[in-house]
């Protein structure tokens, strides 16, 4: 099918079977779309199971040293709010500062990240992590005085607003390195399923272990650890040079970002609403736990939550899956709207537990649907930026959906179907996805 004229593929399906020239040759032979090597040159084999697909994708040059790296330099990511948060409520008990504190490292990481990607793209991501990740250093040293020092509470927001817009957020750039390895071959979304699973164990991980050093030993260590943890990872991922992609050296002329294509803000809209779902879902549960006299299982029901996502993707990921892009993103969003609803019905704990588990299952493969989209729709030369874009726009999804679930919670929001916030918000998505869908016409 031919490009709209807002969209031009990063990487183009290799229907020779040749290697992507984005990534390194492998000598052992041609690689099809399966992501199957084949020495002789002729189509390889349907892969064989999930599994295999993981073992394959992980066969790629460097991939476990950059992953490994890319999991350790995103832990900060789902910790240095909560280390603030906990420190600051230590300190004063004022949950307002707190709140304030995390909602600036929020708002900071999603306005200057796309721009890091820029630079990433233009420069290489070798040297901007080791610049970024120096001011962040910085930063965060004066987070640690400030705290130590018992310093006035506005001194906090200031602070955090420069670690933010500095904060190494490494999920984009792993990303990018899949892209110039496997581009063109089903073992891509194999990739992104890895990095969607490896976000989520970061956002499950990173909060138990800044909890526990904060409040086990104090808040300065807490921080310090999350320090460690950025310094760490991201210059281990800066040294992996090989397989970082190749930088273009060229300017950006002003206005000429990647948020210029229609289809790339069409897939911040709905990266936004999925966030906002999110958010929602979030606020909502602990809510309805309450309600439901199980407060202290909120964390088990938003645990299953995720298990669910992480299960899917995993699964997702795996799929020779033949259905062309925009269809799934369709499938995907009409579905993430429809499994939502059962949970306006549901009475007990019991029930709200399977119903949120089914729930979660559409996370994951939005998220690496929507990846693939921007792979294929911005220019080989402006990726990381692009998806840079896509975490900024879950973000702000999720900080919205907080809120909107939190009035929705306060004000009684039809009864005690408070989760309409998030069927409302799918209903909407899945609708912009129905009706602009033309908008994203890619040579599937």
């Amino acid at each position: 099918m031919p490009e709209t004229a807002d969209t031009q593929p990063a990487s183009p399906p290799d229907q020779t079977g040749a290697p992507d020239p984005a990534g390194a040759p492998d000598p052992a032979g041609p690689l099809d779309r399966s992501g199957a090597l084949d020495r002789s040159g002729a189509p390889a084999d349907p892969p064989p199971s999930s599994a295999g697909a993981y073992r394959r994708a992980f066969a790629v040059k460097g991939a476990w040293g950059f992953v490994t790296a890319g999991f350790l330099s995103r832990l900060p990511t789902s910790m240095l709010s909560l280390a603030l948060v906990l420190a600051i409520t230590a300190e004063s008990g004022n949950y307002a500062l707190a709140g304030a504190v995390a909602a600036s490292v929020t708002l900071a990481v999603g306005v200057c990240g796309p721009f890091i990607g820029r630079l990433a793209d233009r420069y290489g991501q070798a040297i901007v992590l080791v610049v970024v990740v120096s001011a962040f250093t910085v930063f965060v040293c004066a987070l640690v005085l400030a705290v130590h020092l018992h310093a006035p509470g506005w001194t906090f927001i200031p602070l955090a607003l420069l670690a933010g817009a500095v904060m190494p957020v490494t999920s984009p750039l792993v990303r990018a390195r899949w892209t110039k390895a496997l581009a063109g071959t089903e073992l891509l979304r194999t990739a992104y399923a890895v990095e969607g699973v490896t976000t989520q164990v970061v956002f499950i991980a990173g909060p138990v272990l800044v909890a526990a050093v904060t409040t086990g030993i104090g808040p300065v260590p807490g921080l310090l650890t999350v320090l460690g943890l950025a310094v760490v990872g991201t210059l281990a991922l800066a040294a992996q040079r090989a397989s970082q992609p190749e930088p273009h050296h060229k300017p950006t002329p002003r206005g000429e970002g990647v948020m210029r294509l229609t289809a790339m803000r069409l897939m911040f809209a709905v990266v936004f609403g999925l966030g906002t779902m999110i958010g929602s879902v979030e606020i909502i549960t602990i809510a309805r736990a309450a309600q439901l006299d199980h407060r202290n299982l909120t964390g088990v029901l938003l645990g299953l939550w995720g298990i669910g996502s992480l299960a899917a993707g995993l699964l997702y990921g795996a799929l020779p899956i033949r259905m062309p892009l925009v269809r799934q993103l369709t499938v995907v969003m009409t579905a993430a709207a429809l499994v939502h609803v059962p949970l306006l019905f549901a009475n007990d704990l019991v029930s709200l537990t399977l119903v949120l588990v089914v729930a979660g299952v559409i996370i994951s493969p939005t998220t690496i649907t929507a990846n693939e989209i921007v792979q294929r729709t911005v220019p080989a030369t402006a990726f990381t930026e692009g998806t840079y874009w896509l975490t900024t726009a879950v973000a702000f999804g999720m900080t919205t959906g907080n809120f909107l679930g939190g009035l929705a919670v306060n004000h009684r929001f039809a009864g005690n179907h408070l989760y309409l916030v998030p069927v409302l918000f799918g209903a909407a998505v899945a609708t912009v996805v129905w009706t602009r869908r033309h908008k994203l016409i890619l040579n599937d």
